[in-house]
């Protein structure tokens, strides 16, 4: 009985913590011009993305299975879905465009890197 209760609190554990490695904040390295892209990803299945502390877009998403899909304030209300590709003990992501026909918006996430914010 003890074994089972522990497999199911370290699952539950695993579970929450899985759910949750989007949340939070990123950022990326300064670019060339000196911009820093960011984006706050929220528990609440909403985002708010800026440049230099500026807010740019936001919206509302989904997450699953490494899936990411979106609708923001920008591009028409158009869809956007992306792989995220989690790298370096996960601290790290990139965008892998699913399908997206905003092509300003998918030309920018593609080259995107974001890493967290502790």
């Amino acid at each position: 009985m003890k074994t089972v209760l522990t497999s199911a609190a370290i699952f539950l554990l695993i579970s929450f913590t899985v759910a949750d490695q989007l949340t939070g904040r990123w950022e990326s390295k300064r670019s060339e011009k000196g911009n820093v892209t960011g984006v706050v990803f929220k528990s609440d299945t909403s985002f708010e993305a800026y440049i230099n502390k500026k807010p740019f877009v936001s919206g509302q998403y989904t997450y699953r299975d490494n899936i990411f899909s979106f609708v923001d304030n920008g591009c028409e209300g158009k869809r956007g879905v992306y792989k995220i590709v989690f790298f370096s003990n996960n601290d790290s992501l990139r965008f892998e465009p699913v399908t997206d026909s905003c092509d300003q918006r998918r030309g920018g996430m593609s080259r995107l890197v974001l890493g967290r914010v502790k």
